[in-house]
Order: structure tokens, then C-alpha cells, then sequence
């Protein structure tokens, strides 16, 4: 997700000057620039007419044609990149829409994520543990978990991190008094994560 590797004051800063300028006159603008389902159908019925009388040799259903072809283009183009944008709350979407027949493209979410290779912690200059690991492709963010306890033991597993990248994550909250293990997953949409990486062990401080 996009500002996600801001800190939190940061984050916040750049959210406020969204509030100023996102107001229900730039939604409704945004909104009716989306083609709706009869704008789109109209679109496409007249562009398949003029094909049709372009065939015969019409020099004007040829420039209709190109007319209504673009506005068909034009439209498709917005609604991938609307379906494209929305795979976030609703992986879905691309494929109820069919976009990997329209583009020739298989979509990100008819992919299965794969376990996360190369997964390792380490101290930071500062003293705080961090942990990277190689990119899982078409994963839109990343989970590290931690246990202290009997790793064997799903229960005795915690949530220690979130990221939407792999490279030097900050993994606090842990009990360096004991032996942790740590793992990562990638995930995608709502509820949808791969596999887990290999676990990691990290020694307790002396």
C-alpha cells in the first residue's frame, strides 16, 4: 500500500491534506467519469453498426467507426484500471470482469503466492532487530509472525509486523529474554496469504 513505510506522524500528515482536497464535488467527478454499464453498451452497439457499414466501402461509417472505437477504448481503459485499483479490498473484481481475456493477461489474483525465500533478522545500527526477505511477486503486502513458546503450538504464535515491502522491517514488541522464532507470509486481498517461509530462530540477548 502506498505511504505504508511512512511513520505514523507522517502518514497522518499526508492523509490530512487528502481531507482538504478529496470533497464529495471531486468524488461525484471521479465517479461520473466511470462509464456506467448503459454508456458503455451504447459505446459498443454503435461501434459494432458502424464496423458493419465501414465493410461496404463508406468513408463516413469508417470515421464513425474510429469514433466509436476509441470511445469503447477509452472506456475499457478505465474500467481495468478502476478493477486494477479496487484488487485491494476485492480480488475479485478483475476476474468478474474478465480482464485476463480482454488483455491476454493472466491477472494477480489468479496467481498463487509462493513462500517467501530468504527470510532473515538482524540488529539494525541502532539496536533494533529487523527482518528482510526476498519479494513474493504479485504479493500486496507482507506478514511476519513471532512465538516464543513452543513453535509447534499455532496458539503460541503473534502477529509481529505488517509491511507492504521485504527489506528491513522493523520487529518489535519481541521478548529478547527468550529464544523467539519468527516466520513471513506473503498476502493478498481480503484474507488471501501463501505460504509460510522457513522459521527463523533468534537466540536470546545474554
Amino acid at each position: 500500500m502506498p505511504l505504508k513505510s511512512d511513520s505514523p506522524s507522517e502518514f497522518i500528515s499526508k492523509s490530512a491534506s487528502v481531507t482538504q482536497v478529496y470533497t464529495e464535488e471531486i468524488y461525484a467527478h471521479i465517479i461520473s467519469l466511470i462509464p456506467t454499464p448503459v454508456t458503455f453498451k451504447a459505446n459498443h452497439d454503435n461501434c459494432a453498426a458502424s464496423f458493419t457499414g465501414s465493410l461496404e466501402g463508406d468513408p463516413e461509417q469508417v470515421k464513425q467507426f474510429e469514433k466509436h472505437r476509441n470511445a469503447v477504448n477509452e472506456g475499457l481503459t478505465i474500467l481495468l484500471g478502476v478493477a486494477k485499483a479496487v484488487t485491494i479490498k476485492d480480488p475479485s473484481v478483475p476476474e468478474t470482469l474478465r480482464i485476463s481475456a480482454l488483455t491476454g493477461k493472466t491477472v494477480a489474483s489468479d496467481i498463487t503466492l509462493s513462500q517467501p525465500t530468504g527470510f532473515k533478522a538482524i540488529f539494525n545500527p541502532n539496536g533494533q532487530i529487523t527482518g528482510s526477505w526476498n519479494k513474493v511477486n504479485y504479493a500486496k503486502g507482507y506478514q511476519v509472525w513471532g512465538c516464543d513458546g513452543d513453535p509447534k503450538i499455532d496458539s503460541n504464535w503473534r502477529l509481529i509486523a505488517s509491511s507492504s515491502t521485504c527489506k528491513k522491517i522493523l520487529l518489535l514488541g519481541l521478548d529478547r529474554a527468550k529464544n523467539n522464532w519468527l516466520r513471513v507470509r506473503a498476502v493478498r486481498g481480503k484474507g488471501e496469504a501463501g505460504p509460510w517461509s522457513n522459521i527463523f530462530s533468534l537466540a536470546p540477548t545474554e
